[in-house]
């Protein structure tokens, strides 16, 4: 069976052509293909597109699905508003009531959000010291539920103990001997050397790389140099974990020059979280040197991919690390290179949004990033196609009763709420 997209304007996500075509897309092809007399076949799907838009849709760099929930759970003052309060007041809390039940509430909840702005591809983290074994398989079939891709890691975390840290690499390992995925670190701070060359060597038996927040905050930094003399950067360094090109490093906030240098040298990713940070109370993110490299994550912030964009943009006007309108845009779509770099799949030409354009302003290739950037709103998403099959309309699920998921998401949710 295809979709065929007729009369609708196609915009090239990576060099911004637009293009008057019909769009013929399947689901057991990752390709879209131009087409000018395609005749329908028997079980065929025909959308007429006149007057609308069609471009790929949306991928996250980085999301924690089991902390979706926790978006609202408290809210701090400016003073009270840091890393460690976030840590300790909200993330910790809900660690102790994560169950299944939980974990796939939250993990729907974030499908549900991704689903909704035009996302179908997620890289996930998960990360719990209560709940293990069997989660990244709850997390996944959350999402597949919903029509969306991922990319999952299990954080492996020494925070509770050695003990603790190797049934959650053992958790990481087993998911990716049947899926693909990524090897997980919580952060530097959290993990021994001891860790560190486990999880190298499961890196190198499935020659696949890690993601690990890296320098979010600075606590970060000052107790990686006091527990093991040298910066976070340096140490993922040297250990090789940064030699895989599959490898991402979580917001960075908090490196040092010389760390982007040793960053620039390796064929490693930065996932920038630009509304987490931002809620967290931590430093913006300078981008010196690393632009080409730099993708676009949601975190638990609920947002959407253009929102994150526009939060990345807007944070470095009048500083020293002031970023382009284009290349804001670049971060947003850089994470397709990515995936289809690293073999990944899931984030083929077949995952479209069709959209309509709800400003006085017209759509040309020298004005789309600037569009995205400047009118909120003006993306209005008709239909989410993933892997060549539509999974959403106007903004709601076309795969479930988003009615029903909602109350079983509102009834979870009510054992985190603080």
């Amino acid at each position: 069976m295809s979709l065929l997209l007729k009369n609708g304007t196609f915009i090239a996500h990576d060099t911004l052509e637009f293009k008057k075509v019909d769009v013929l897309v399947k689901e057991d092809n990752e390709q879209a293909t131009f087409v000018d007399d395609y005749k329908p076949q028997p079980g065929d799907t025909l959308v007429d597109c006149s007057g609308l838009y069609i471009t790929h849709s949306f991928a996250d760099a980085y999301v924690r699905p089991g902390l979706s929930l926790a978006a609202q759970a408290k809210v701090f003052t400016k003073k009270e508003s840091t890393y460690f309060r976030y840590v300790s007041d909200i993330l910790w809390n809900i660690d102790k009531c994560i169950d299944k039940e939980l974990l796939y509430a939250s993990s729907l909840y974030a499908a549900l959000l991704a689903v909704r702005n035009g996302t179908t591809f997620a890289i996930c983290r998960n990360e719990s010291a209560t709940f293990i074994e069997g989660s990244l398989a709850i997390v996944q079939a959350a999402f597949n539920k919903l029509g969306v891709s991922t990319l999952l890691s299990f954080a492996a975390s020494e925070a509770d103990g050695y003990a603790i840290a190797e049934r959650e690499i053992n958790e990481n390992a087993n998911f990716l001997s049947t899926n693909q995925g990524l090897m997980g670190i919580a952060a530097s701070y959290l993990a021994s050397d001891e860790l560190i060359t486990e999880v190298g060597k499961l890196c190198k038996k499935n020659n696949i790389g890690l993601l690990i927040n890296a320098a979010e905050d600075n606590i970060d930094q000052v107790n990686t140099m006091r527990d093991h003399r040298r910066s976070v950067i340096m140490r993922l360094y040297e250990s090789g974990l940064m030699d895989f090109p599959s490898t991402i490093l979580a917001n960075a906030n908090s490196i040092t020059d010389t760390e982007r240098d040793y960053i620039k040298n390796k064929p490693s990713w930065i996932a920038q979280n630009p509304v987490g940070n931002f809620q967290r109370g931590i430093q913006p993110f300078n981008s010196a040197w690393l632009d080409n490299i730099v993708m676009l994550g949601s975190d638990f912030s609920s947002v959407s991919m253009p929102e994150a964009m526009r939060h990345a943009y807007f944070q470095t006007i009048k500083t020293d690390n002031e970023i382009t309108v284009q290349t804001a845009y670049n971060r947003l779509n850089v994470i397709h290179k990515y995936l289809k770099t690293n073999g990944f799949k899931g984030d083929g030409d077949n995952n479209l949004i069709v959209f309509e354009n709800n400003t006085p302003f017209e759509l040309r290739q020298d004005n789309f990033a600037k569009h995205f950037i400047y009118n909120k709103n003006a993306v209005d998403i008709k239909l989410l196609i993933s892997n060549g099959k539509i999974i959403a309309k106007n903004g709601h699920t076309t795969l479930e009763d988003e009615n029903e998921l909602l109350k079983f998401i509102a009834e979870q949710a009510k054992r985190i709420a603080c």
